[in-house]
């Protein structure tokens, strides 16, 4: 009879935790959405179709937008469910909770949308500051002879 008992309860703490694991994903699929990494995915899909568009100029727009539908999106479900495991060991269930309540208050979603207007202004100053120390790394390597 007690062995009975034992198994169920085993079961039940089973259905719990997977329970509380689902919400936590839940959770953090959530504050993934609030906190502007949908943004931050769409601007990193920008700039790789522009670095295809150079090297495939000939492939009409519409194709971008199909594949960005028909892969990227499913593609970025899939990254996110792999940073679930990442939020889980960084931050408890409470915590995500009030991410996700930052997130949604007016000042997190200025955060957000500045984080994302400043990602894409910044994007083009790093690329042009790293070609230029590239050139300035080429210089000095030449300058001692290497």
């Amino acid at each position: 009879m007690y062995k009975i008992l034992f198994i169920i309860g085993l079961c039940l703490a089973a259905l719990v935790c997977n329970a509380q694991q689902t919400d936590s994903e839940k959770d953090i699929m959530k504050l993934l959405e609030v906190n502007g990494s949908a943004a931050t995915y769409d601007l990193a899909f920008e700039q790789i179709v522009a670095q295809y568009k150079m090297m495939k100029p000939n492939v009409p727009q519409v194709f971008w937008e199909s594949a960005k539908r028909d892969v990227f999106d499913k593609e970025i479900v899939e990254l996110n469910k792999k940073l679930v495991p990442i939020f889980q060991k960084c931050y408890t269930q409470e915590e995500i909770k009030q991410l996700i309540a930052f997130y949604q208050s007016p000042l997190g979603k200025k955060l957000t949308e500045g984080t994302t207007k400043v990602s894409k202004e910044s994007m083009q100053i790093a690329q042009t500051w790293g070609i230029s120390l590239g050139g300035k790394l080429n210089k000095y390597l030449t300058e001692k002879g290497m």
